[in-house]
């Protein structure tokens, strides 16, 4: 469930490196590069070998190298810094500190931004279908195959029709599986002048909680 939180953080941070752009891709690379962006979704994962279906919803919220993710009792905080994973279910608290180097594009996406060439290619873009409504899709391919594209085999982004406004998304991983994200409520504002409302309160933790803190 971790690596699926993360994965919908990279729908949004991972594109905004990619290589030839469509003038649709492109135009919302440039909303999203100079934003605070915010959205609720709900999502459907699948696997290659079972029928069984993962489920859930939750929201994000990204600027730049920071993001924070709230679904199904998991949240991430990351300031760009340091990253808090908290299962509220659990009681537990992991902390790490994020490092700006491709071995952390797989625990804070947010890193992508950053880093030219080390993402994704629009390989095609055109007319398709998503949820039984005609949509523009663009069709991504990550420019490194190995760790640093985050197991993904190719992203798919859909937007409503002769727009940029994107309204869901679908990554397939290198095992076969795939994972379907519908994204509603998409807000784009000005970008805050600090990082706080991305940086996680400790204090807020009662005792009940085990933090494990990897600093």
């Amino acid at each position: 469930m971790r690596k699926t939180i993360i994965i919908i953080a990279a729908i949004f941070v991972s594109m905004l490196d990619a290589g030839a752009k469509s003038r649709t891709l492109d135009s919302f690379i440039a909303k999203v590069s100079s934003s605070l962006v915010s959205f609720d979704y709900s999502f459907s994962m699948s696997s290659s070998n079972s029928k069984a279906k993962m489920t859930g919803s939750g929201k994000v919220k990204v600027q730049g190298n920071a993001f924070m993710l709230d679904g199904n009792g998991l949240e991430v905080w990351c300031d760009g810094t340091t990253r808090w994973t908290l299962d509220r279910v659990s009681e537990e608290a992991l902390v790490e500190f994020v490092e700006d180097s491709g071995d952390s594009y797989a625990t804070n996406p947010a890193l992508m931004i950053t880093s030219v060439d080390a993402a994704f290619t629009e390989i095609s873009f055109g007319s398709s279908k998503f949820k039984g409504k005609s949509v523009d899709a663009s069709v991504l391919s990550p420019v490194d195959k190995g760790k640093y594209s985050m197991d993904i085999a190719q992203l798919k982004l859909f937007f409503k029709s002769g727009t940029s406004d994107l309204v869901g998304a679908e990554v397939m991983l290198n095992d076969g599986s795939v994972s379907e994200f519908v994204i509603d409520g998409l807000s784009m504002k000005a970008p805050e002048e600090t990082k706080e409302s991305f940086r996680f309160d400790e204090k807020t933790l009662d005792d009940s909680y085990v933090i494990t803190d990897l600093r």
